[in-house]
């Protein structure tokens, strides 16, 4: 039993892939007037007072517009000639406006920025002026002194514009640290590599004709662009290289993030996101197909047969080989995400951070995943193009987007294009044909490699059944040779009862009023004292308490989960006791257990076992490490009462079959199916073990009976399946 649950438990308390779309494209009017006012002092030249500020206040003046896209600027605007008598600096007052154009006071805009700058190194831009003058404007050295190991890069700008519903607007930067020579911002530039490369060589050769001064080399992000960039420049003498890291032009775009998004964000997070699908510049018939992929996929449903993190490699004949994850298991975002680079999904999975964007951040290689939405949340020229085109849609919830990370420019290539369809049409095929696999019915089976025959994509699962055998895993106390019943039975045992939150306190008193009787009427002629009487009932008090309170059910449907988690989580770390007080309270457990047996007619016969092994009581009271239940410490012993507890099946387990992976912060829906769940699962678990079933028929059975409940609807949240309510809650926390 131990080797067939290591890896659901330990896949229980593991961090979860989630691919969630982070807010990095302007929508709303404020943001939209913030760009608005960017690019226009920066077409109206006005770096020339914002020269001696730093990085965050970066304002570019050589950016072209296209006519009508946000406003005419007059010409004679544009190419202003600097007064050499005007002051250079001439920082706002705190409650003065701020000079970026935010519409923020400059106390609450860049005035902690602009303080921290004060006589550091500064990244400036060249303006149009002439070079005499812009030299002295802004301190720039001479030709012969400027840093000839340049820098360029290309990122996508979050920002859409109301005119142009497909604009997927893109900045080219050229910078010689600590200078900016060169911004330019094109609209929709072609995803391919050697379109790209000719959009960056043509901004190199501007910046060249601007300062007078060609570099050595020039560094950048994208490998895919260093071979048509070297075929380019190596006529010109100018080598190319790849770097990670390139900080000129980072301090560039995050000060484009500053002034247009209001705030900073990691830069491999910066995506494109056009509000129709024309703005990725595919056919028509493309574009229908991936739609009707997308559709055909979502109705196969094959996120309720493969875990969120078990990844499906996927490869066309002429194409590259994907590592594609199955979103929706979690009952969150649903969708299909391709990763180019394999390595990319420990870096997700294992980073030290569980938030969203961290976690994203981690990824280094180009990312495209599909996702689905309701049409709500859409935007309107996409619901209309859709309308007008008459896509495939599957349902109301099915609305396909894309997501494209760390692609350069924020496009997609045609053949990466190709790609997402191809999975899309036979991840969902090769994961219905070795559904066994999935659910755990076959062992031992070697890795699985299939050509779909309706398109000849290849796809492949690595599988490792022993992946988990090197795990560390001490339980707490023996672990049982045979599985036993762990819920109450007898005449007064309600195993599935559960109780009002207004109803709680009644039952605690009602139990101990009953308890207090019983102990004061013992089987021989002598009472005991008064005080032994309020020790044994202020003792039990606390454990009935723990049950109406948290798990809202009466102490008749207590369970061997309920006096685990009891002995082994909250009484170490709730109760502030001396060791003495701690084994005295173990040591009165049992009268109440014979109370239960003898008087209420709830007979727990696996409780003495657990209340016999002390030392396993004393362990944990002892290793407590203090401190509250979200710190890290506290997290790592806690998590061995959880491995435990999957261990003996008294807890639902993340499995290919477990149906909904439940938050570490739930809300209140959930949290109400939270409670059910845990009750039906130790009821599912002791009547197969009633039936006779072995321990591997009871896995497999307790899970059939979970995922038959999760996609059952339930009149606890609102006559709607458990499933579709928790990812109805969790969107809407999201959005709030």
């Amino acid at each position: 039993m131990r080797v067939l649950l290591q890896r659901e438990l330990i896949q229980t308390v593991k961090l979860r892939l989630r691919m969630a779309q982070l807010p990095v494209a302007i929508s709303d009017p404020e943001r939209k007037t913030r760009l608005t006012s960017w690019l226009k002092r920066t077409v109206a030249g006005q770096a020339q007072s914002e020269a001696s500020h730093a990085a965050e206040v970066l304002f570019f003046t050589n950016i072209e517009l296209v006519p009508g896209q946000i406003g005419e600027i007059p010409a004679s605007n544009r190419n202003p000639q600097p007064n050499p008598g005007d002051p250079v600096d001439k920082t706002p007052g705190r409650n003065d406006p701020c000079h970026c154009g935010s519409g923020l006071k400059y106390k609450k805009c860049h005035a902690d920025s602009d303080h921290r700058a004060a006589g550091s190194p500064q990244l400036r831009l060249l303006s149009n002026a002439p070079e005499p003058a812009r030299r002295r404007i802004l301190n720039l050295p001479p030709a012969a002194q400027l840093n000839r190991a340049w820098e360029v890069d290309l990122a996508p700008v979050p920002a859409t514009f109301a005119d142009d519903p497909a604009a997927r607007p893109t900045a080219i930067l050229v910078a010689a640290p600590p200078f900016v020579l060169s911004a330019e911002v094109v609209n929709r530039p072609s995803a391919e590599p050697a379109a790209l490369a000719q959009l960056v060589a043509a901004e190199i050769q501007k910046a060249v004709e601007s300062t007078g001064t060609q570099p050595t080399h020039v560094s950048i992000r994208h490998a895919v662009l260093a071979k048509p960039l070297r075929d380019i420049l190596q006529a010109q003498g100018i080598a190319v290289q790849v770097a990670e890291q390139l900080p000129g032009v980072e301090d560039a775009l995050r000060s484009l993030l500053g002034h247009v998004y209001g705030g900073i964000a990691p830069l491999n997070l910066l995506h494109a996101k056009p509000e129709t699908w024309a703005g990725w510049d595919m056919s028509a018939d493309r574009v229908e197909k991936l739609f009707r992929a997308a559709a055909n996929f979502f109705r196969a449903a094959p996120w309720e047969l493969v875990l969120d993190e078990a990844p499906i490699f996927v490869k066309r004949p002429s194409g590259h080989e994907w590592t594609t994850i199955t979103m929706g298991a979690a009952g969150q975002q649903i969708g299909l995400a391709l990763y180019e680079d394999a390595e990319d999904l420990d870096r997700m999975q294992y980073g030290p951070d569980s938030d969203p964007a961290s976690t994203l951040s981690a990824i280094q290689g180009l990312t495209i995943s599909l996702l689905f939405n309701t049409r709500a949340e859409l935007p309107k020229p996409m619901r209309a193009e859709i309308q007008r085109e008459g896509w495939d849609i599957a349902s109301p919830n099915a609305y396909p987007t894309l997501m494209i990370l760390n692609s350069p420019g924020g496009g997609i290539r045609e053949q990466h294009f190709d790609d997402l369809i191809a999975a899309l049409e036979s991840v969902p095929r090769f994961i219905q044909l070795h559904e066994p696999i999935f659910d755990g019915a076959t062992q031992g089976t070697p890795d699985v490699s299939w050509v779909d025959p309706e398109n000849h994509v290849r796809c492949r699962m690595e599988l490792e059944d022993d992946e988990f055998e090197d795990e560390e895993f001490e339980p707490l106390g023996a672990l049982p040779a045979v599985l036993e019943a762990a819920g109450p039975i007898g005449a007064g045992a309600t195993p599935l009862a559960a109780l009002e939150e207004a109803d709680a306190a009644k039952s605690v008193n009602r139990t101990l009023m009953r308890y207090r009787a019983w102990l004061r009427k013992p089987a021989s002629d002598s009472p005991p004292p008064a005080t032994l009487v309020r020790a044994h009932a202020n003792y039990a008090r606390m454990l009935v308490e723990r049950c109406a309170y948290s798990s809202l059910k009466p102490i008749t449907a207590v369970t061997e989960y309920d006096v685990r988690e009891f002995l082994y989580d909250w009484y170490p770390r709730m109760v502030r006791d001396t060791e003495r007080g701690a084994m005295e309270m173990l040591a009165s457990l049992p009268t109440f257990f014979e109370f239960l047996e003898s008087r209420e007619q709830v007979i727990c016969p696996w409780v003495w076992p657990v209340l016999a092994d002390t030392a396993t009581f004393k362990s944990r009271w002892a290793s407590f490490p203090g401190g509250h239940f979200w710190e890290p410490v506290v997290q790592d012993w806690q998590q061995v009462l959880v491995f435990d507890l999957a261990a003996r099946l008294l807890i639902p387990i993340n499995s290919p079959d477990g149906g909904i992976e439940w938050g570490a912060a739930m809300g209140r829906v959930e949290h109400v199916l939270n409670r059910e769940a845990h009750r039906l699962w130790i009821v599912w678990r002791d009547e197969a073990l009633s039936s006779g079933m072995a321990a591997a028929e009871v896995y497999a059975f307790i899970f059939t009976r979970h995922r038959a409940w999760t996609k059952t609807a339930n009149a606890l949240c609102g006559d709607v399946t458990p499933a579709r309510a928790i990812a109805k809650e969790r969107k809407e926390q999201r959005r709030t």
